[in-house]
């Protein structure tokens, strides 16, 4: 083996091993980028749920005795 040749051999198995690092590197990026959008989409669901019910709290129904708001019944009386 000449000098080139084993200096060509050193180099293909650095790039091989910062390959394998590379790869390793990517899968847990991918591991953590599929536990992040599970943890949005999970956050995502309870906003659109929070959401939802405040809606329905505070626009869809009316609050208590809010009937009684308007004009008391004595002016009532008194215009007959």
């Amino acid at each position: 083996m000449t000098e080139d040749e084993r200096k060509l051999d050193l180099m293909v198995a650095e790039l091989e091993h910062e390959n394998k690092l590379m790869r390793a590197r990517n899968e847990r990026l991918e591991r953590e980028l599929n536990f992040t959008t599970a943890e949005r989409d999970g956050f995502k669901e309870a906003l659109e749920r929070i959401l939802a019910v405040s809606k329905l709290a505070l626009w869809d129904s009316k609050p208590p005795r809010t009937g009684n708001v308007g004009t008391p019944k004595r002016h009532e009386e008194c215009n007959d």
